[in-house]
């Protein structure tokens, strides 16, 4: 029968079956780092503890030898019984975790704890190891992970952990994207067999270079359906070795949008297309034989009369056509078109002024001008500006009325204003004023109420504003600044902030 190991309570090692000689080495042994070593007899009273046990309890082991775990350890001893009443009963418990309150200030700590039968019916050694610090580290690990998780999720559509090519770990985002309600189902599959056959290539091609730049693929979803997706993939730790992190974005209302803007694109140029080509042929034609007929040198006067009434028609037609091709490429394209050079502003209000001049010999129109007006801009654009403003202003105003028109140069642009002294318009009107179809009057000669409209857009394109200003006994003013090259600084007191 073997001899026991505790056949006394002493203050330091067994004795019997140890030869004296190899007690400091037995000793060194029980005090070894790492563990806490203590002997518990069938009672489950500490019989000895060693030095690093008695550390991490805070109590010399003068205070605990001798005394039931209860007495010695309450914090921890409820944890420690059924480790011992299963080692008492002839199991090896190894490494089992267990937790509670330990030491005079009751510090909680996480143990992993073995528990060796000693000798039948005689007790247990009890071995233990402090893992508080790597389980909290381990937990900071997890939460860092999931709070990581958690941001990538709101950041994309989905994402996924990969060791070449192969799923790791997958988000239920993407899980959902692939058409699949449980993760689970894709973890060591091969990413390959849900991207479209002729992207297959490219894909593996990006994971096995570890490409970072984002690029585009098409996925398969599980009912076959083919779903567009951007890929940006990093490097990334997953339970410990390095491996590739990947999120994905749906990019199927973008794609879907560019097709739409591509059909947008096709209508455009197949509507500037019909209405610039086949209206405005007929049109040159018909220009063409009411001049013939105006130089005929028999007609008579009736017919001379209809004949112009044809021409202003036409001239007129062809004016709404110019505006519903104009008004289209600003709607359409984002912008009017501008073939810009060099031009001298001053010139070009001249020769408006001059051909309105003409038309209205009765009006006064006058025309000031001050400091350098030349710039690099679309002079025929800026003809069609100047004449709306000016045409707005003899078509509405009071044909008493000045129109008084003042160009003045700045050192990073040019303003115009056109000023109708004799009319006023009142400020609620002013935000409807550059909007297209805007009919400002049952009897408008205007027909398509477009002119300010197209106005706005020419400044626009140039990089320049327009404002109105009306009020009191000044009438209204129209102003528009122009940078001299297609964008610069607003002047000071120049427009009003918009």
């Amino acid at each position: 029968m073997p001899q026991p190991v505790f056949h006394r309570l002493p203050g330091a090692l067994p004795s019997a079956g140890v030869p004296e000689e190899a007690w400091p080495f037995l000793g060194a042994l029980l005090n070894a780092p790492g563990w806490g070593v203590a002997l518990v007899d069938a009672d489950a009273r500490l019989l000895w503890m060693n030095d690093l046990l008695a550390s991490l309890c805070g109590r010399p082991s003068g205070l605990c030898v001798g005394r039931l775990l209860v007495e010695a350890w309450p914090g921890l001893a409820p944890a420690l019984s059924p480790l011992l009443a299963r080692a008492r009963g002839g199991e090896r418990v190894a490494e089992e975790v267990v937790s509670g309150r330990f030491g005079e200030v009751g510090t909680l700590r996480h143990l992993t704890v073995s528990a060796l039968p000693a000798a039948p019916a005689a007790g247990v050694l009890l071995l233990l190891r402090d893992t508080s610090a790597r389980l909290r580290e381990e937990a900071a690990l997890r939460a860092s992970e999931e709070h990581m998780r958690s941001i990538v999720e709101i950041a994309c559509d989905g994402y996924f952990f990969h060791d070449s090519g192969q799923f790791l770990d997958i988000s239920p985002g993407l899980a959902h994207l692939l058409g699949h309600y449980d993760t689970a189902e894709l973890i060591g599959r091969n990413i390959i067999e849900w991207v479209a056959p002729e992207f297959r290539a490219p894909a593996r091609d990006a994971m096995e270079r570890g490409v970072e730049a984002p690029y585009e693929v098409a996925v398969l979803h599980r009912d076959g359906r083919r779903i567009p997706v951007e890929v940006m993939a990093r490097p990334a730790t997953f339970q410990g070795r390095p491996v590739r992190l990947a999120a994905v974005w749906d990019v199927s209302i973008r794609k879907a949008n560019e097709e739409r803007l591509s059909r947008m694109e096709h209508f455009r140029e197949q509507f500037l297309g019909v209405v610039g080509n086949d209206l405005q042929a007929p049109l040159q034609t018909l220009q063409r034989d009411v001049l013939a007929l105006q130089h005929a040198p028999s007609l008579p006067e009736p017919l001379t009369e209809q004949v112009g009434r044809v021409g202003q028609g036409v001239r007129r037609v062809e004016r709404m056509i110019h505006q519903l091709l104009d008004f289209t490429r600003a709607r359409l394209s984002g912008g009017l078109p501008l073939q810009a050079s060099s031009v001298h502003l001053g010139h070009v209000v001249e020769q408006v002024v001059a051909d309105r001049r003409q038309a209205h010999p009765e009006r006064d129109l006058r025309l000031t001008s001050l400091g350098d007006l030349r710039g690099t801009w679309d002079g025929g654009r800026l003809t069609q500006l100047v004449d709306a403003l000016l045409g707005n202003a003899l078509q509405y105003g009071p044909a008493t009325a000045t129109v008084a028109l003042q160009l003045q140069g700045h050192g990073d642009g040019v303003t115009l204003q056109v000023h109708d002294q004799g009319r006023r318009v009142p400020p609620e009107n002013h935000a409807t004023l550059f909007e297209p179809f805007r009919r400002r009057a049952s009897s408008d000669k205007d027909g398509l109420g477009l002119s300010l409209y197209l106005a706005r857009q020419i400044a626009l394109a140039h990089g320049g504003r327009i404002s109105v200003e009306s009020g009191g006994t000044e009438g209204t003013r129209f102003i528009v600044w122009l940078p001299r090259s297609g964008g610069g600084a607003l002047p000071a007191g120049s427009l009003p902030p918009r």
